[in-house]
């Protein structure tokens, strides 16, 4: 489950940072996909921008032993929503286009850092960016960009 290493953020959030851990906490415990990332911890929540937390695992790994693409695109894509989330409106939305740029590889034993930041909440669009770094070094392993229609 998503286990908090603390919390911080006051203003306006949407959500307060225990029921963001407990939405959280839900998702991964679900029979669905999202189960993959029980091993997440949410660091701090301020309003608009997330931070967690994970250390690479063999059950995240690619045959080469290091994070695998599929599950970096899964990290941008739930960590840009919680941090939607964390934003007055609260609305979670849909996705209607994600991109990644993969940098750098993320080797079994290594803990990383994603780090979320809503860029604009329109109307109907939202706008986010996700940076997955190296936790030891701050080296880049991965940035995302996650537009979600949210009605």
């Amino acid at each position: 489950m998503f286990r908090s290493a603390g919390s911080s953020g006051a203003g306006s959030m949407g959500f307060t940072v225990e029921n963001l851990k407990q939405a959280m906490k839900y998702m991964v415990e679900s029979q669905g996909f999202d189960r993959v990332l029980n091993k997440m911890k949410l660091l701090s929540a301020t309003p608009g921008k997330i931070v967690c937390e994970m250390k690479v695992e063999e059950e995240h790994t690619n045959r080469g032993g290091t994070l695998h693409g599929g599950l970096t695109a899964t990290l941008v894509d739930v960590v840009s929503t919680a941090a939607l989330l964390c934003t007055e409106r609260a609305v979670p939305g849909v996705s209607v286009d994600m991109n990644i740029t993969y940098t750098s590889a993320a080797k079994m034993g290594e803990e990383i850092l994603i780090t979320a930041q809503i860029l604009k909440q329109g109307r109907n669009l939202a706008f986010a960016t996700v940076d997955l770094t190296n936790k030891a070094t701050g080296k880049l392993i991965a940035q995302g960009r996650h537009t979600k229609y949210l009605g």
